[in-house]
Parts: structure tokens; C-alpha cells; sequence
């Protein structure tokens, strides 16, 4: 079927190359800004760009793919030829993605994910045709069947079955992109590129311009943050929306397909029995509205994926969370109520909360005389944001799950299944030990490093507990780590 060696669509060698210059870009700026012999400098970058070219057609020409005994073989290389061989049982998911070259030429990008995860994704196919994908798949899957339990696989015998979905409307899409946290997102990038670019940028003009403003009241400055603020806000809608146009889950047997975008359109296939755990995630603009987003924590994946892959639903009602996780994720459900935490863990919080604000304060006081002394008003925020995060935390025990939920800034649920989870750790700061509490902390696997959620001020006791429930003694199960 597809023993014979197979090359990459001739587009592979483009998205090379754009990928080359990329990663090259900022240095060839650099050097045309700080060149005085701009002669040379464009001779050099024809020939740079040459090489690029060359290499990039080589590189394609080189890179082959086949199925082959039960493995998908890789062989690449320019000067070192490498194979990489991948058993078929080891593959996870396959991811499916198109950017805007591959859309141009009708083509995806395949990214197959085994368990291990890591990094990157351990082969990526960057660009075939539809038809290739859908071939990859049918005979990965073909493959697969021969190698596990006929039993694990239902083969439908209709050809056109509906399945169920979800997809997400336009009103969640805009309120899920207006309540987002991607402004900050935007302001982090714009800090970046006037610090890459703080040399070309003429401050001192601008600054010249804008001399008035030093005369200005603080109304005035008041308005420009709000407006910066506004425009940052505005500009992270469009980016959410784009991002998450067109999400839709589609169930289909044992699996979960997750597909978004507009410009750059991405699927990502998740089997079932590779769910680790949920994780349903609340912000300070979300909560109040009674929203959510929920995660999936899954096994494999490489690290660059895993916070976007992981989103089943990007905006829920937490009154609907339930019965989208019957229809869509059965093996998990949300505890009826969760053990809140003792009072005497409440100043705890408190403090640490607290504590980093009324420090900021005092130093901006202290040296920014007399404007910082605004900063004092940020010591209650402390206050508020450790009485939430005590109120917020709380674990339950129901059947063979343990939800956990915790809050630093975004409240999270942690939901995971007592076959998933690979260590329980308790920990006791010096505070903790002389009042009788403990953390606790689930960890499971999931990408290069695990996934962990811990809750702080549990009694001693209901640690105990949670240790019992997971003990090898009573459950069969692997032994714990304890700390």
C-alpha cells in the first residue's frame, strides 16, 4: 500500500524556505541598519537567499516517508542521512493543521503525536494533499487494528453516520474573546518588538512631538492608559476570534476530533483512552458571568501544542459542563460539592497574597514619592485575591475520580481518575507542620513534563485520606511518592 518511498508536495520546499528566513530575519535587519557598504551587503543577501533556496529543494528532495512493517519510516538529511522509525502502536494522535501556503496549494500538514510527547511532535509531515492525509490515516488505522484487540475498534457499517458535535456560535465566540486574557498577550508582544526594535525607532522624535503632554494633568495620562488599554483589548477580540473561528468537536467512536481557524486551520484527532484528566478553568472576567473553558489533559503532544490542542471548549456555561462531558468525555463528571478548606488556613492565604503587594507598595512609595503612594491601594487587591483563592480551593473524592480546585489568578478544577494518576505527593511548609496542615498534589502524564495541580491547607487528616483512596494496599494500584 504505502511501502514505497513517498516525497513531500514541491510546497515543502517553500515552507522550508519561508522558514529559514524567519528564523534568520532580525540578524539580516540588523546588519542592513549597522552596514555602510550597502553594495556588499545586498550581494550577500542574494547570496544568502540562493542558499536558502538550494537548500530548501535538497531538503525536500531528501526527505522521504513510508509505512513499512509496521512503523512509519522518516529518512531525511542533507549531509548525514537519519531515519527515524516509529512503531504504529506508539502513535497517538494525528494532528491536522493548514497554514496559508498549504491552503494556497490545497494541502495540510500532518503532526503524528506518540505517547511520549516531547518538544516537537515526533513527525511532521508539512505538506500533502488531502488525499494523502486521508490514505496516512486509513492506513495507520488499518495497521493499528492488526496490532491490538479487534475488540477496541467498531468499524461502522453505514458510510454517512452522524456524529455527535459541537460547535461554537458566534455570541460565545465574541463573549469568549471579549473576556479573554489575551490583552495581556497583546502588550507582552508590543514590549517585545519595541525592545527588539528600540534602536530604528525614532523615541526621541516621538517624544518631541508629545512634549506637551508633560504639562499635562492627570486626566489626560489617565485617558492615553485607558486608550492603550482599549486598543489592546480590541486587538486581542480579533485575535481570539480568529484563532478560535470554526472551532467545532465532532465525536466520532473513540475518538475526538477538534478543529479551528480561519487563515491557518488546525485539527487534532484525541482517542478517548488517552484522556489523562479535564481541567475547567474560570478568570476574574469569566466567573462572575457564570463561564468557563474546559481543557482536555491528554498523554503525548509536544509541548508547542499542548495549550491549544487541549481546548475542548473554549467558552461553556458551567450549568452545561456536565452534560457536554456526558456526551463528549463519559469517564468523566463533576463532584456534586467539594471539602472546602479548615479556617485556620484562611490567614495563610491572606499572607501570601498580601504580602508581595504591600512590599511593591512600600518600595514605589518609598522612591517614586509622591505617586506611588497610588500603589497603596493594591494591598486590599491582595487582601480580596487571598480570601478568593481560600474560598475557591477544596478536593473531593467521588467514585474513582479526585477533583482538586485551586486559584492563583484563573480559578482551575482539576478532574482526573485514580488509573490516571501517576504519583500523590503531600508536602509541609514549617507554617503548615505547627497548625496540622499539608498540600497535596496529583500529577499525571501528559507532554514533555507531566500535568500537576496542587492545593495548599488541607487538614493533615484529609491528606490521609486521599492517600488511602490511592494507596497500593487497598487499590492494587503503583506505589506513591511522599515528600
Amino acid at each position: 500500500m504505502m511501502s514505497k518511498p513517498r516525497r513531500l508536495h514541491p510546497a515543502s520546499a517553500i515552507l522550508t524556505f519561508f522558514k529559514q528566513l524567519k528564523d534568520g530575519i532580525f540578524p539580516v535587519i540588523v546588519l542592513f541598519f549597522v552596514n555602510d557598504y550597502k553594495f556588499y551587503f545586498f550581494i550577500g543577501l542574494g547570496v544568502i537567499l540562493a542558499a536558502l533556496i538550494i537548500f530548501s529543494l535538497i531538503s525536500w528532495m531528501k526527505y522521504t516517508y513510508r509505512i513499512e512493517e509496521n512503523e512509519l519510516r522518516i529518512e531525511y538529511g542533507l549531509f548525514v542521512k537519519k531515519k527515524r522509525y516509529i512503531p504504529i502502536e506508539r502513535i497517538q494522535s494525528i494532528n491536522e493543521s493548514a497554514g496559508i501556503i498549504q491552503q494556497l496549494f490545497g494541502l495540510v500538514k500532518l503532526q503524528l503525536e506518540t505517547a511520549g510527547g516531547g518538544v516537537e511532535a515526533e513527525a511532521v509531515l508539512t505538506a500533502v494533499t488531502k488525499e494523502e492525509a486521508n490514505k496516512i490515516n486509513k492506513a495507520l488505522t488499518e495497521r493499528k487494528k492488526e496490532l491490538v484487540n479487534q475488540d477496541e475498534f467498531i468499524e461502522t457499517i453505514e458510510e454517512e453516520k452522524e456524529y455527535l458535535t459541537y460547535k461554537i456560535g458566534l455570541n460565545e465566540l465574541l463573549v469568549a474573546a471579549s473576556t479573554s486574557s489575551g490583552i495581556g498577550v497583546v502588550l507582552s508582544a508590543a514590549f517585545a518588538f519595541f525592545s527588539q526594535f528600540d534602536e530604528l525607532i525614532p523615541f526621541d522624535d516621538i517624544i518631541d512631538r508629545f512634549a506637551f503632554l508633560s504639562n499635562a494633568s492627570i486626566t489626560v495620562y489617565a485617558v492615553l492608559v485607558f486608550l492603550a488599554f482599549f486598543i489592546a483589548w480590541i486587538l486581542s477580540i480579533v485575535g481570539v476570534c480568529l484563532k478560535f473561528a470554526n472551532f467545532t468537536v465532532v465525536k466520532k467512536e473513540q475518538d475526538l476530533v477538534i478543529s479551528r481557524g480561519i487563515f491557518e486551520k488546525h485539527q487534532l484527532t484525541i482517542p478517548l483512552e488517552r484522556i489523562q484528566a479535564i481541567k475547567i478553568s474560570e478568570n476574574l472576567l469569566r466567573q462572575p458571568l457564570g463561564y468557563s473553558t474546559v481543557h482536555i489533559v491528554s498523554a503525548g503532544g509536544s509541548a508547542k501544542d499542548q495549550d491549544v490542542s487541549a481546548i475542548l471548549f473554549p467558552l461553556i456555561k458551567k450549568t452545561k459542563i456536565q452534560q457536554m462531558l456526558n456526551e463528549f468525555t463519559p469517564d468523566f463528571s463533576l463532584a456534586d460539592s467539594l471539602n472546602s478548606l479548615p479556617k485556620k488556613a484562611k490567614r495563610g492565604y491572606i499572607l501570601v497574597y498580601t504580602i508581595p503587594f504591600l512590599i511593591i507598595s512600600a518600595l514605589l512609595s518609598f522612591f517614586l514619592q509622591p505617586w506611588g503612594y497610588l500603589a497603596l491601594v493594591t494591598v486590599p487587591l491582595g487582601l480580596l485575591f487571598g480570601l478568593a483563592a481560600f474560598k475557591d480551593a477544596g478536593w473531593a473524592i467521588h467514585g474513582e475520580q479526585l477533583t482538586l480546585s485551586a486559584r492563583t489568578i484563573v480559578k482551575s478544577t482539576f478532574i482526573v481518575k485514580r488509573k490516571r494518576i501517576q504519583v500523590i505527593e503531600t508536602r509541609q511548609s514549617f507554617f503548615q507542620r505547627r497548625i496540622d496542615l499539608a498540600s497535596i498534589q496529583s500529577s499525571t502524564t501528559s507532554g514533555i513534563g507531566g500535568t500537576h495541580f496542587i492545593v495548599k491547607g488541607v487538614e493533615v487528616k484529609d491528606a490521609g485520606e486521599m492517600f488511602e483512596w490511592y494507596s497500593y494496599e487497598n487499590q492494587n494500584m503503583k506505589k506513591t511518592r511522599i515528600n
